[in-house]
């Protein structure tokens, strides 16, 4: 994997708008269960809510410490981490609060699907026997993508034009990512003409995919790229306005 983000430090500290939960907001299922409060899981690249679960004082120390989502269960009336059987771990990121402090968001990276069904999402609709549709939002779809080169990269499958590229050289991928450009260029100016934009959204799925390979190809990671958006957010113009 192709990421050069650092790994939270353990323990993790909570963050958001309090410091910590408020635990006399938590509620008992049970006479014999400890009270608990919900945290949702949600996907640091995706954004995609993954599910909710129900942790006490005593599994959100464990997550903490551990850095592994570990819930209170409900039903079995006892601890429960996250893929301790499956191995479909959860890994956490970061956790907040929100501003009432009776409710946690763990932002985390899944290690295989999140639902017991085998979905990437608990919301996710079944369509067939085993397939799902995926809960998209936002740019979903283009970390999905960056997750399957990933794999590609890996060896995962040989035959893929994705790991053919990348092992012709940084030289082949970067022309391929030359020629996409202008095919884009290209077609965004005949989508003036004929006013229709398919062949331009077309060739910018392509432009993306290959701006994937290359930044692969370069061991970088897509998140690092967005984080020099983010620092430019609000900073002063890089170009006068004049000058365009």
């Amino acid at each position: 994997m192709n990421d050069n983000r650092q790994s939270p430090q353990l323990p993790l500290k909570i963050e958001g708008a309090c410091t910590s939960p408020d635990w006399s907001k938590a509620i008992s299922f049970a006479p014999e269960q400890p009270p608990v409060l919900p945290m949702i899981c949600q996907d640091k690249d995706t954004a995609q809510v993954l599910m909710l679960g129900y942790v006490s004082k005593e599994t959100l120390t464990e997550t903490l410490n551990s850095g592994l989502a570990v819930f209170w269960s409900r039903s079995r009336a006892s601890r429960w981490q996250k893929g301790e059987t499956s191995g479909n771990v959860l890994r956490i990121s970061r956790i907040l609060t929100d501003c009432d402090a009776d409710c946690l968001l763990a932002i985390v990276e899944p290690q295989g699907p999140a639902c017991h069904r085998n979905s990437v999402t608990c919301f996710d609709g079944q369509q067939t026997q085993g397939e799902f549709s995926e809960t998209d939002v936002g740019w979903s779809a283009l970390a999905r993508l960056q997750r399957t080169l990933e794999s590609r990269a890996g060896g995962a499958d040989p035959e893929s034009y994705t790991y053919k590229l990348l092992n012709a050289g940084i030289d082949r991928v970067l022309r391929k990512l030359g020629e996409e450009c202008t095919e884009t260029i290209l077609a965004a100016k005949n989508s003036t003409i004929t006013g229709n934009a398919d062949e331009f959204l077309s060739e910018s799925a392509d432009l993306l995919y290959h701006w994937l390979v290359a930044v692969n190809a370069l061991k970088r990671h897509p998140a690092e790229i967005l984080e020099v958006l983010r620092s430019r957010e609000g900073g002063p113009r890089r170009v006068p306005a004049q000058k365009i």
